[in-house]
């Protein structure tokens, strides 16, 4: 009998990392232009909701897409990593038929990034690489359907935070001030990424204006939310960002709900 048990217990040890895997449960929150599902991967189940986003700019921004994957890649095998607080929506690739076509807009030609409804939205605006095109922000805010799939999963679901991930320029941008502040300033702190203010009057590096982006819609709606621009166009950063992904998140974890109200610039 005691044989049986210690087999059963050396068994236990030599099983792979995978087999304790908490399996992410996936929700289709809409459809492209060309008929993709856009696809979230829920993991936890704690009261505070964290949405990592990654391929909004499809093709171009892959790497964006492989650090996703492999946050929820990595939070899946190591589920004990996740404060029991937080749920961690997962969402990689923002903009599927993008990335099938090797392009930064939407099929119709509009650019995911420049057609949320903050008050800069433009219908004529800069792209990433500062060319002004017409058309570029849609015909209206929210006039895409991914756009508005989008937008209405955050209003329904109000996460705590929001990081989104683009490619490239190596800086972050983020809250300054209350907890949002703490979350970016240890984001930064561990990334090691440049965290310009423009909005306290510091050079933008992008070197045009963004108009009618994700990040200022967020903070206008106050939704807390860090940008990061990784490095390169090809290289994902995973082991960078995942240090910068467990400290907010152990952070945030640590204070439950209770300060969820304390807004701050993003």
């Amino acid at each position: 009998m005691r044989l049986a048990v210690v087999a059963v217990m050396l068994w236990s040890f030599s099983m792979p990392a995978a087999a304790w895997a908490a399996e992410p449960r996936s929700v289709s929150i809409g459809t492209s232009q060309g008929g993709q599902p856009l696809l979230l991967y829920e993991l936890g189940s704690g009261a505070q909701r964290v949405l990592i986003l990654g391929g909004q700019h499809g093709g171009p921004e892959r790497n964006t897409v492989e650090l996703t994957q492999a946050v929820l890649d990595y939070f899946t095998t190591n589920p004990e990593d996740l404060p029991a607080t937080i749920s961690l929506d997962v969402m990689p690739v923002a903009n599927p038929d993008g990335v099938a076509a090797g392009s930064r807009q939407f099929l119709d030609g509009v650019d995911p990034n420049r057609n949320w409804g903050g008050n800069d939205w433009r219908a004529d605006a800069y792209d990433s690489n500062a060319q002004f095109r017409v058309g570029l922000g849609g015909s209206e805010p929210f006039s895409e359907q991914e756009t508005r799939a989008l937008a209405d999963w955050v209003l329904s679901t109000k996460p705590a935070l929001v990081i989104n991930y683009h490619s490239a320029g190596g800086f972050m941008f983020g809250p300054r001030d209350g907890l949002p502040g703490e979350l970016a300033t240890l984001y930064a702190d561990a990334t090691g990424y440049s965290w310009p203010n423009p909005v306290g009057g510091g050079r933008s590096p992008l070197g045009y204006a963004a108009s009618g982006s994700m990040n200022v819609w967020l903070r206008e709606s106050g939704i807390p939310a860090i940008l990061v621009e990784l490095s390169t166009p090809w290289y994902p950063e995973i082991e960078r960002n995942l240090s910068g992904l467990k400290a907010v998140l152990q952070r945030l974890g640590g204070v439950g709900g209770e300060e969820r109200g304390v807004r701050g610039e993003v």
